[in-house]
């Protein structure tokens, strides 16, 4: 039972932070204006630029060759969040997109650099742990499982401390290093987070705006607030203040209304209450997790986040996971129409949301949630924690957990120059 505790606490650590923790002046992510701007540099000046700024990613792993080994990875249930980018990590043409183009070129390149078959099966969990259990080691070679489905695995002592696994090097950049933080339980750490999967980065979610509605309002740009460090609570509070509107004007506020906010209240309440840099879950010195919150604090942050939400009845938000939906449509998914219809200057929602935004006709852009207030060091996002992480089965061992992790490692390193390429 305390060990099942620890995991779980684990998970609601993960749905903090961990793959979004920023310094205030970080990038920001783009949005969906394209900028006419040129600047001419030289030849000389560019190669110089990139040999500075753009160090060689290496792996450090042998140069071995596994005689055309089957590469074969359990993808535990690929199709039950259709909504991601991918949960997929093969495929067997370039499509032309540039995310599944990147991973087959990836693969092609690992494949090609070790001698190896890259092979995606479809299995639930039971079916992987059933392989576990049978203790047939050369059925199966990677799990891929979301957070969830993870905690079953690593309770049964299924599969391995990746901090245990020779070839494994955590500290290398293509490992998410807040995931190892957040994630590790007594110093043990089992799912790892790394450039191998697009499915961390998709369930973090962001602040989308609407920037038709940010110009005629005549509101500040978000982009310039993040990296001013003035993008706070009230910042945000003060220009969605004006934009909810009876459109219809008929004297009541729903689905056919103009709102500031829109969203689901399981992802509205914890962004903006992450974003503060509060959490629900702390670790101690052994690196055990706790439910703890700075009372003062976060009360404060919570009274905020609900008085801006709430403070102008239900005319600011728009909480579409228990608003009735007049538009024929189950009530979440209105929201995948009123904000391409310019009825919501903000939307809470997952980043990977932007695949379906690409039909909308506004420019659109998204930021992190915002700061409590300017005193604070960093911005925070907020992550759902159903990421599908790797796992390694307990049931190699030898060459075969050798093999196992090489290849691992070589699809993230691999993963993170197609980044650098500008492949995904």
């Amino acid at each position: 039972m305390k060990k099942t505790l620890c995991l779980i606490l684990a998970l609601l650590m993960l749905t903090s932070s961990f793959a979004s923790c920023s310094n205030n002046n970080s990038d920001k992510t783009e949005d969906t204006t394209e900028s006419t701007e040129t600047v001419p540099v030289s030849a000389e000046s560019t190669e110089t630029e990139t040999e500075e700024t753009t160090p060689a990613i290496t792996d450090d792993l042998p140069e071995i060759k596994f005689e055309g080994h089957d590469y074969k990875i359990y993808n535990t249930n690929p199709e039950t969040n259709t909504w991601y980018t991918t949960v997929h990590v093969t495929f067997e043409e370039d499509t032309g997109e540039p995310i599944t183009s990147a991973i087959f070129y990836r693969n092609l390149a690992v494949e090609e650099r070790f001698d190896v078959k890259i092979t995606e099966i479809e299995h639930t969990s039971a079916e992987a742990k059933a392989v576990i259990t049978a203790g047939t080691a050369d059925d199966m070679d990677l799990i891929l499982t979301d957070g969830s489905e993870a905690i079953g695995f690593i309770q049964n002592n299924n599969v391995y401390d990746l901090n245990t696994v020779d070839y494994i090097d955590l500290d290398k950049p293509y490992w998410d290093q807040n995931a190892r933080k957040y994630l590790s339980i007594a110093g043990h750490y089992y799912g790892g987070v790394g450039d191998f999967l697009t499915t961390s980065l998709d369930e973090t979610v962001g602040l989308f705006f609407n920037r038709a509605l940010l110009e005629s309002y005549n509101l500040e740009d978000p982009y310039e607030l993040v990296n001013t460090n003035k993008w706070t609570l009230d910042k945000f509070a003060e220009l969605g203040a004006s934009v909810s509107t009876d459109l219809n004007g008929d004297g009541k506020f729903n689905d056919q209304d103009r709102y500031s906010l829109l969203g689901i209240r399981f992802n509205v309440y914890p962004m903006f209450i992450y974003g503060t840099g509060e959490s629900y879950v702390k670790k101690d010195e052994n690196d055990i997790p706790y439910l703890s919150t700075n009372p003062e604090r976060f009360m404060s942050a919570y009274e905020k986040v609900v008085d801006i939400c709430h403070s102008d009845g239900d005319n600011f938000f728009y909480d579409a996971d228990i608003r009735t939906s007049t538009m024929g449509v189950e009530n979440h998914r209105v929201q995948e129409i009123m904000f391409p219809n310019n009825q919501a200057l903000f939307w809470v929602e997952c980043v990977c949301w932007a695949r379906e935004l690409r039909a909308m006709e506004q420019n659109f852009g998204v930021v992190v949630p915002p700061m409590y207030d300017e005193t604070q060091e960093q911005y925070y996002s907020f992550h759902h924690g159903r990421f599908f992480g790797p796992l390694i089965p307990i049931t190699l061992n030898g060459e075969s957990l050798d093999r196992c992790a090489i290849i691992l490692e070589a699809l993230n390193s691999h993963s993170t120059d197609n980044c650098s390429q500008g492949l995904l």
